[in-house]
């Protein structure tokens, strides 16, 4: 009889511990509505660095990080993504059988998520999700039947975000997300950002976060123009220009007997491995100091700029690790749309521009001589001209896009003919050493 007695109690203990929290508990349900974002960001867990074996989407380039994101796999509409079911049949089910399910062969979060954590995604997807539509039209608009709430964002988001949605660089303008990602930004404004201290406001309600979405809607895109012009800046040199300490170690992917390979901070500039003419090993870089045997970035024109900032965050080059979202960003759209065709504008043989020295000087007279003088007085001791005929096309680039260390107007928007003269008469101005 004792032995029955304590065998029962040994089983109602098992239970007791095998039960999640309650699921109507609200802090657990957007706890794990932040875990399915981004679990190792929430939980300051590391994630395994190979990608995870269970996500056989070859088609897709993505990070292998990203392959453990649960929403990689399940989506933002918790429908599914890249041909894998869905959770959605899950809601309102058993949080009991999917802690469960998360600890099991297929998944492996066990060993990664502590149980607490496998709980509070548990009662996510049991009583988290939200039918996106419901309040999101098929062309990615939110129903206008609901309203907008200019107020809620005014009072609760605009302190961080500002007023128009583009603060922050860490994401991109809240305006374009909201665009062309209505059912990610429903789900973060419901949840919360993971590791973050942006305030979940399901408590709210649904509609009202979905009104809110509608006016995130009516907010203004990223300047194209000027993101183009600030990647430019950012493939010269992202360290000065993002306010990011010089890199002490030399990029793993940068070749080790390449001439440079010991200057730590040259190695991760995009420009040392690619060119100022785009080519890489393909032009100017071919040979010389700077060849390192690395092709250019000219097949990624006209390339979706989110597919390369996917490449840029990979781990051949691990500009996630260092870079925010609105940098990759732009440096994304630089590659994507900014590059000009070199040679067109600067004979490959003769090193010379392919304008016009005397159409020239009156335009730089005008536009550049209040900084530069009319002789082109020298920048960190080394004159404009003298720069301009060694190495013209870094000149051709920084005067599209302006220096990543001071404040040089970008000329991207000026008429490419105009930019040509301009850099002739810089190559004829006499160096004065």
């Amino acid at each position: 009889m004792k032995r029955v007695v304590l065998a029962a109690l040994a089983a109602m203990m098992a239970g007791l511990t095998a039960a999640p929290v309650l699921a109507a508990d609200p802090a657990s349900i957007v706890r794990g509505g932040r875990l399915y974002d981004n679990w190792s960001h929430e939980s300051k867990e590391r994630q395994p660095p190979h990608p995870n074996p269970a996500f056989k989407t070859k088609q897709v380039r993505i990070a292998a990080a990203d392959t453990w994101r649960c929403v990689e796999c399940h989506g933002w509409d918790y429908k599914g993504n890249h041909g894998i079911v869905g959770i959605r049949g899950r809601q309102n089910g058993d949080a009991n059988a999917i802690v469960k399910l998360l600890g099991d062969a297929n998944h492996g979060y066990e060993e990664l998520l502590h149980e607490g954590d496998r709980i509070d995604l548990a009662n996510f997807i049991t009583h988290g999700q939200t039918d996106m539509q419901k309040l999101v039209e098929s062309a990615r608009r939110a129903k206008t039947a609901l309203g907008t709430s200019e107020k809620i964002f005014a009072t609760v988001c605009a302190a961080c975000h500002g007023t128009d949605g583009t603060r922050l660089r860490e994401v991109a303008p809240l305006g374009d997300s909201a665009r062309q990602r209505p059912y990610e930004v429903l789900h973060v404004v419901l949840n919360g950002h993971p590791g973050g201290n942006m305030p979940a406001l399901r408590t709210l309600g649904e509609d009202v976060v979905a009104k809110m979405l509608a006016y995130l809607q009516t907010l203004p895109s990223v300047n194209l123009a000027a993101s183009i012009a600030n990647g430019g800046r950012l493939y010269d040199d992202w360290q000065v220009l993002a306010d990011g300490q010089r890199q002490a170690l030399p990029h793993p992917a940068y070749p080790r007997k390449a001439y440079y390979a010991d200057v730590a901070a040259l190695t991760w500039r995009c420009k040392e491995c690619h060119g100022w003419d785009y080519k890489g090993s393909q032009g100017q870089f071919a040979s010389g100091h700077h060849a390192t045997g690395i092709k250019g970035i000219r097949a990624m024109i006209g390339v979706e700029p989110d597919r390369i900032m996917t490449i840029l965050r990979n781990s051949t080059h691990l500009y996630g690790a260092v870079l925010k979202y609105r940098d990759l960003q732009d440096l994304a759209n630089f590659i994507s749309y900014g590059q000009v065709d070199m040679d067109a504008m600067i004979d490959p043989r003769t090193r010379l521009s392919r304008g016009d020295a005397t159409r020239g000087a009156a335009h730089y007279r005008s536009i550049c001589a209040g900084c530069h003088g009319l002789e082109g007085r020298s920048i960190a001791k080394r004159h404009v001209g003298r720069v301009a005929k060694e190495d013209p096309w870094a000149s051709l680039h920084a005067m599209l896009n302006g220096h990543p260390d001071d404040t040089m107007p970008a000329l991207r928007e000026i008429d490419q003919k105009t930019i040509m003269d301009i850099l002739a008469h810089v190559q004829a101005l006499p160096d004065r050493r």
